[in-house]
């Protein structure tokens, strides 16, 4: 069973998902936020399943455009990386914008028997900025003309983290980004090409950033 603590802030549009084990270790996790303002506070108690889809926006009233960018944190946020975000934030392109973030530490950090490709075991946490803009239509090839702004934003976002993030999430790509090999990877990539090269010797299954099989 999982608890779920749904935190609405004073901030319109404000809000902290909470994911804990047993419902009185929610209050606690989330007690330096609840001493800010006068937050609305609901409880659901369930199985995975049920705790994540109680927080998911409908498809139908989702922005019809998201772009995101993945980076790891592997000590605490200093002052001026806080008001980095702060000052991102006040000028969001759309109120859908967000900045997230996913506790890491426990079970993530123990290595599974046989190793993993995952490199980021070590990290506090994982965080994102990320846009959502436009409104869905049964129209293709509509370019929406907040998609400039949405864009450019995220990129002067990501860029202004930088000092204070490193590597990035595969599931969560980062289109352009010049050291992808070690972004995602870290010290695993050529070991994953030599994998690579074993399963899929003609690099049938590939995209942009994909891993290339390594030479013999």
């Amino acid at each position: 069973m999982r608890t779920l603590a749904h935190l609405h802030g004073a901030a319109e549009g404000a809000r902290l998902v909470a994911l804990v084990r047993r419902r009185e270790e929610a209050g606690y996790g989330i007690r330096h936020f609840l001493s800010v303002g006068s937050p609305q506070v609901s409880v659901q108690v369930g199985n995975w399943g049920e705790v994540y889809s109680g927080f998911q926006i409908p498809t139908e009233n989702e922005p019809a455009n998201w772009k995101f960018y993945s980076q790891f944190a592997r000590k605490p946020f200093p002052g001026k990386a806080i008001d980095v975000i702060s000052s991102f934030m006040r000028d969001a392109p759309t109120d859908d914008s967000n900045f997230f973030t996913q506790a890491f530490g426990g079970a993530v950090r123990r290595s599974p028997r046989g190793g993993t490709a995952f490199p980021h075991r070590d990290a506090l946490f994982y965080s994102e900025p990320g846009a959502g803009w436009g409104t869905r239509s049964d129209q293709p090839g509509i370019c929406d003309p907040l998609t400039p702004q949405a864009q450019a934003w995220i990129a002067e976002f990501s860029q202004a983290m930088r000092p204070y993030v490193d590597g990035a999430y595969v599931n969560v790509p980062n289109v352009g980004m010049q050291d992808w090999e070690t972004a995602y990877w870290r010290d695993n990539f050529d070991r994953l090409r030599k994998i690579k090269a074993k399963y899929d010797p003609h690099n049938v299954f590939q995209y942009d950033q994909s891993i290339p099989p390594a030479s013999r």
